[in-house]
C-alpha cells in the first residue's frame, strides 16, 4: 500500500476557466516566469485549441459535515458535491456573504474539517482544510491562503486498486491527528500530521464491525463513529435444518424459526420465492450503532446499541461526556400499510451519556423529534447536527425539507432534545456548522441546502426564534434542471401524506436501507396462515442504474412493461415502452405515492388528481430523476480496467457451464432457468424462479440483503451455511457483510445446481464495469519530491493514455498555473489561454517551481446525469441451454454477431480493458453489431467492451477462446 497518495485534485470540472489560483490563468511572478522559461518554444503566441470538457454523473454520494468554519469564524468552507469543488465563503458580514473562490478538489466531495492551528493566536499560520472525496477515494488538503490543493491523501494496493474507498466524514483530535470514515470497507482511517500539516496514513485502521461508517465527532479524548446502516435486529425467520425452535405466530416478538433452510426449502423458494413469512426481531443479530475510541491509544472503548436504524449525524459538546446522534428508526416490524399508519420511520435524536472518564455509557435516550416539535411541525429525516461551545444548544437540519411552507429546514433544540424553534430554508438541508461566542453561547448557524446548492446563514442567538440572515449560491451544480427538481421531490417529505418521510428515507443515497418491509405484497400461495393471506416481506432495492433494467419490482407489480406470470391476474403490461422508459418510471412513482407513501386505507387525492402527494409536474420530474442515478465505480476495479484472473474465472463460472457437473445446460446467467441475463444481469418472468423479476447483480457489493426476502441474510441461515463452507460467511464479531451473504447462497443452493463456487463470481461482481473506468476520479499529486520518480511517470502516462482514447478527461491544477486539460489530438496539456505543456514539462514545472500539481481523472464530457446511455452487448437471442458465448480460436481472427444497444458508430473496441488496435466492428442491422477481433487473445475467458466516444463503456461481453 502506498503510504500517502500523490494525486491531483480529481473531481469533475465544468467551467474550463475555473482554476485554483486567484485568476485561473498563469500568475504573474517568479513561478510563472519559471514556468514560461521551462516551456521554451511552446511559449509563442497562444493558439486556442478545443479542450475536452468534463462530464458529470449523479452518484447521490452521502454528505457528512460538508460545512466547516475557519478558526476566526470569518470564512465558511463548503463541499459542493455535484460540482467537485470547495467553496470558500466570506461570512464576516452574516447578511452579505461573498463566495471568494471555488477550489477544484476530488470527485464528489462530501465532508470538510479545518485542521486546528498549532498556535491558535498566530495570524500568520496557514489554515489547512481537509476535504473527503467520496468517488475519488481521496482527501484533498486545501490551503486557506493559497486557495489551492497542496496535498492529496490516498492509498492503493499492488494492483492500483484503492484502499481508501469512499471516504465520508472527517474530524480532528488536535492538530496532529485526524480520523476519516471509509464507507465501503467499514473502517476509520487514521491520519498523522507533522507540524507543517503534511499528513501520512497511520498503520492502524479502526475496524467498524457494522455497516457504512459515515458521521463522526471528537470530544475530549474520545472519537465517536456512527454506523449508518446499523439495522435493528430484524430479519426473515429462516434457520438451519437442525434448529429445534418453532415460531409462535401469535407473538409478534417471538424470534423463533419459521422456515428450515434445507436444500428442499431452497428448491421450493426457487420455484416460488414468495413463500410467505414475516419480519422478526432476533436478539442474536449484532446491533452495533455507535463506536467509541480513545483518540490517543486508538483502543475501542465501547460500543453502543439501540440507537436507530439509519444514523445521520453525530455531535458532542467539548466536555466529551455526552454525544448526540440524529437518526431514523424503521417501523418495519409492523406488517402492512395500515399498521404503519403512514409513518414508516420515527425521526429521532438519540442522547448517550458517559461516566468514569467516558469508559462506560448509558443506554440511549430517544427523543421523538416529531412529537417534540411544536404544533404540527415534523422533523423529517434529521440529518446534520451541531452543538454550541457551552453544550446548551443544538442545531439540526431536516433533510426531508424542500423549503415549502410548513417544512422548516433548521431546528434549534435544548440539551435535552426539546425543539425550541425552527426556520424554513432551501431544498434538502443536510450539513450544518455552528459558531459560538467566546463564552460558548451559540450565535450563527451555517446550513448547506444540498440540492439547492445554497448556503443559508441563520442567527440562532435567540433560540426560540432563529432568523434567516442570507442565502448564497455555492458551487456550480451541472445536474440537469429536471433531474435536480426530481431529486428534490425524491428527498421531500411532502411525498408522504404524513409529512414524516420521503422516498430517500427508504433509499438513502439512492441505495438500500438494508431492511425488510411487508408492504404491498401479494398473498403467499400455500400459506399456513388462516385465510391464506400471509404476504412476504421484501427487501428495499437501490434506485441506482435503473435504466434498461425494467421491470422495477420483484414481482413485476410496478413499472412492468411485460405481462407477468407471478402476480395473480397480471395479464397485461403496467406501462408501455412506446416512449422509452418514462411511462414505466412514472408508473412506479404513482404506485409508490399512492401506496406506502400515503395514509391507508383511504389514500387522499392530491393536486395531481391521483392518490398521494406531489403534483403531476413533480411526479414527472421524479420519474426523470429515477433514470439518472448512477452506480459509483466498482470498488475493486483496477485502473487498467483489466479483470483479475479470479474475476475472469468468475465470468466463466457465471456465464458458461464449462466446468461440468451440476445440471447440464444451466448457468447463473442468461438461460431459461437463470436469473441474471446479459447485458445488465436482470431477467423478466424467470421460467424457474416463480415468474419473479430478478434485479441487477451490479452493486451487490453494497447490499447484504440477498433475495427478495433476504432468506440467506438471517443470522441463523448464515450460521448454518458457515458450517457448510470453508469461506468466511459469518463471524459474529464482524456481523453482516455483503460478501458473506452472497457466499451463503452457494453451499445450500447454487453450488449443487451449478457446480461453481461463489468466490470467483464475487470477485467479478466487485470488479465489473458499470460503464465507468477504474481510473474514474483518480488523482495524482506531482511535486518536487516525486516529479522524477518512475511511479509518477507511469501514473501520469496511464492517465494520459486513458484520456487519449476518451475513457476520462484529464485535468491538471496548481496554485500558480491556469487549469490545464489533456488534449488527445495534440497530446499536450492545454490551458484556456492556449498555453501548452507536454507531460514531461508538467512534471518539470512541478519540480522546478516547487509547486503541487494535482492531476484528476474527470468523467469524459458526454457522461451526464440522465444523458447518453451505457452501450450494451449481449448474445443475439435467449437460449434454453448454455448462453451462446463466442468461443473463437486463440491467435486467429474471429468475427461474431451480437445484440447491441446505444453503440456509437465511432466507438472503440476494448479487450480485457485495453484498446484493441486490430479489432473493428460494424452495425449491420438495427440492434446488432458485427465484431471482429484480431488477434484473438490466449486460450481462456476474456471480456470485450465497446467505448463510446468520450463517454461510457459497455458491459463486459464474455468470450472464451480455445
Amino acid at each position: 500500500m502506498e503510504p500517502f497518495a500523490r494525486s491531483l485534485d480529481g473531481r469533475r470540472s465544468r467551467p474550463t476557466s475555473r482554476g485554483s489560483g486567484p485568476t485561473g490563468r498563469l500568475a504573474v511572478g517568479a513561478l510563472a516566469a519559471l514556468a514560461l522559461w521551462s516551456l521554451g518554444a511552446n511559449c509563442g503566441p497562444p493558439t486556442v485549441v478545443p479542450r475536452p470538457g468534463s462530464g458529470s454523473a449523479l452518484f447521490e454520494s452521502p454528505q457528512s459535515n460538508p460545512v466547516a468554519l475557519s478558526a476566526d469564524g470569518t470564512l465558511a468552507f463548503v463541499a459542493n458535491t455535484t460540482s467537485g469543488t470547495l467553496s470558500i465563503v466570506d461570512v464576516s458580514q452574516p447578511s452579505a456573504p461573498v463566495q471568494l473562490a471555488q477550489v477544484k478538489v476530488g470527485l464528489d466531495p462530501v465532508g470538510v474539517a479545518v485542521r486546528p492551528k498549532l498556535v491558535p493566536s498566530d495570524p500568520n499560520e496557514d489554515e489547512l482544510v481537509f476535504v473527503t472525496n467520496h468517488i475519488s477515494d481521496s482527501i484533498s488538503v486545501v490551503s486557506r491562503t493559497k486557495r489551492a490543493v497542496v496535498q492529496t491523501i490516498q492509498a492503493f494496493d499492488a494492483n492500483g486498486v484503492t484502499t481508501t474507498d469512499e471516504p465520508v466524514g472527517i474530524a480532528f483530535a488536535g492538530p496532529s491527528r485526524a480520523f476519516v470514515t471509509l464507507d465501503e470497507p467499514n473502517q476509520v482511517l487514521v491520519l498523522d500530521l507533522d507540524a507543517a500539516g503534511h499528513a501520512t496514513l497511520d498503520a492502524t485502521r479502526l475496524a467498524i464491525t457494522s455497516q457504512a461508517p459515515r458521521a463522526l465527532a471528537v470530544a475530549g479524548n474520545r472519537l465517536y463513529v456512527a454506523a449508518f446502516e446499523s439495522g435493528n435486529q430484524t430479519e426473515f425467520g429462516t434457520c438451519g435444518p437442525n434448529d429445534s425452535r418453532g415460531l409462535n405466530l401469535a407473538d409478534p416478538n417471538d424470534q423463533g424459526c419459521e422456515f428450515k433452510l434445507t436444500q428442499q426449502f431452497f428448491l421450493m423458494f426457487a420455484q416460488s420465492p414468495n413463500v410467505g413469512g414475516r419480519v422478526l426481531h432476533d436478539a442474536d443479530v449484532p446491533d452495533r450503532d455507535l463506536f467509541v475510541f480513545d483518540t490517543n491509544s486508538l483502543a475501542l472503548v465501547g460500543t453502543i446499541q439501540g440507537v436507530g436504524t439509519l444514523l445521520y449525524g453525530v455531535a458532542a459538546p467539548p466536555g466529551g461526556n455526552r454525544v448526540y446522534v440524529t437518526d431514523t428508526n424503521a417501523r418495519n416490524l409492523l406488517n402492512g400499510l395500515g399498521a404503519l399508519g403512514n409513518r414508516a420511520f420515527e425521526n429521532r435524536l438519540s442522547i448517550v451519556d458517559c461516566t468514569s472518564g467516558c469508559t462506560s455509557f448509558s443506554a440511549p435516550t430517544q427523543v421523538d423529534l416529531d412529537a417534540s416539535a411544536p404544533g404540527a411541525t415534523t422533523v423529517p429525516t434529521p440529518y446534520g447536527v451541531a452543538v454550541s461551545g457551552d453544550g446548551n444548544l443544538l442545531v439540526a437540519t431536516a433533510a426531508g425539507s424542500d423549503g415549502s411552507a410548513g417544512f422548516p429546514g433548521l431546528f434549534t433544540l435544548d440539551a435535552a432534545g426539546n425543539v425550541l424553534g425552527s426556520v424554513a430554508l432551501g431544498a434538502v438541508p443536510q450539513g450544518v456548522a455552528l459558531r459560538s461566542d467566546a463564552a460558548g453561547v451559540a450565535q450563527t448557524a451555517y446550513v448547506l441546502n444540498t440540492v439547492d446548492s445554497t448556503l443559508s446563514i441563520v442567527d440562532v442567538s435567540a433560540p426560540g426564534n432563529p432568523l434567516l440572515r442570507a442565502t448564497l449560491p455555492v458551487g456550480s451544480d451541472p445536474t440537469p434542471t429536471a433531474v435536480k427538481r426530481g431529486r428534490i421531490a425524491f428527498n421531500s417529505a411532502r411525498a408522504s401524506t404524513s409529512g414524516t418521510f420521503s422516498c430517500e428515507s427508504c433509499h438513502p443515497a439512492g441505495n438500500t436501507d438494508q431492511l425488510l418491509w411487508t408492504i404491498n405484497t401479494v398473498a403467499a400461495p400455500g400459506s399456513t396462515d388462516p385465510g391464506n393471506v400471509r404476504p412476504e416481506p421484501r427487501t428495499t432495492m437501490p434506485v441506482r442504474g435503473l435504466r434498461d433494467t425494467l421491470p422495477l419490482h420483484w414481482d413485476g407489480s410496478l413499472g412492468d412493461p411485460i405481462a407477468g406470470t407471478f402476480v395473480p391476474g397480471d395479464t397485461a403490461p403496467d406501462c408501455s415502452l412506446a416512449n422509452g422508459e418514462a411511462e414505466c418510471f412514472r408508473d412506479l412513482v404513482d404506485a409508490s405515492l399512492g401506496g406506502v407513501m400515503c395514509a391507508q386505507p383511504s389514500c387522499p387525492t392530491g393536486s395531481s388528481g391521483l392518490p398521494g402527494g406531489l403534483s403531476a409536474t413533480e411526479r414527472n420530474d421524479l420519474a426523470t430523476f429515477l433514470g439518472a442515478v448512477s452506480y459509483p465505480p466498482s470498488p475493486k476495479r483496477r485502473p487498467t480496467d483489466a479483470l483479475s484472473s479470479s474475476a475472469l474465472q468468475g465470468v466463466r463460472d457465471f456465464f458458461t457451464n464449462d466446468d461440468g457437473g451440476g445440471l447440464v445446460g444451466l448457468t447463473c446467467a442468461d438461460n431459461a432457468a437463470g436469473c441474471h441475463s446479459l447485458p445488465l444481469g436482470v431477467i423478466t418472468n424467470s421460467a424457474t424462479v416463480g415468474g419473479f423479476d430478478a434485479p441487477s447483480v451490479r452493486g451487490m457489493w453494497d447490499r447484504y440483503m440477498v433475495f427478495s426476502n433476504a432468506i440467506f441474510s438471517s443470522q441463523e441461515a448464515l450460521v448454518y451455511t458457515q458450517s457448510l463452507s470453508s469461506e468466511t460467511i459469518w463471524n459474529p464479531a464482524v456481523g453482516m457483510t455483503e460478501r458473506g451473504s452472497f457466499l451463503a447462497t452457494f453451499p445450500a443452493g447454487f453450488q449443487p445446481v451449478y457446480n461453481v463456487p461463489g468466490t470467483r463470481i464475487w470477485d467479478f461482481i466487485t470488479e465489473m464495469s458499470v460503464g465507468l473506468p477504474g481510473l474514474t476520479g483518480r488523482q495524482l499529486q506531482i511535486d518536487a519530491s516525486n516529479a522524477g520518480a518512475t511511479a509518477t511517470v507511469n501514473a501520469l502516462s496511464q492517465i494520459q493514455t486513458a484520456a487519449a482514447i476518451g475513457k476520462i478527461t484529464a485535468v491538471a491544477t496548481a496554485a500558480t498555473l491556469e487549469e490545464l486539460r489533456f488534449v488527445p489530438t495534440s497530446g499536450l496539456w492545454t490551458g484556456a489561454s492556449g498555453s501548452t505543456l507536454t507531460g514531461d514539462q508538467l512534471r518539470a514545472v512541478a519540480s522546478a517551481a516547487n509547486v503541487v500539481v494535482t492531476v484528476t481523472a474527470d468523467l469524459p464530457e458526454t457522461v451526464q446525469a440522465g444523458g447518453p446511455r451505457q452501450p450494451l452487448l449481449s448474445p443475439l437471442l435467449p437460449d434454453p441451454g448454455p448462453p451462446e458465448i463466442p468461443r473463437p480460436a486463440a491467435a486467429a481472427t474471429a468475427s461474431f454477431t451480437l445484440a447491441q444497444s446505444y453503440v456509437d458508430s465511432a466507438a472503440r473496441v476494448l479487450v480485457d480493458g485495453t484498446l484493441c488496435s486490430g479489432c473493428s466492428f460494424s452495425l449491420p442491422t438495427s440492434g446488432q453489431i458485427l465484431l471482429t477481433i484480431s488477434p484473438v487473445p490466449a486460450a481462456g475467458p476474456h471480456v470485450v467492451q465497446v467505448l463510446n466516444p468520450n463517454g461510457l463503456a459497455s458491459n463486459e461481453m464474455p468470450i472464451v477462446s480455445h
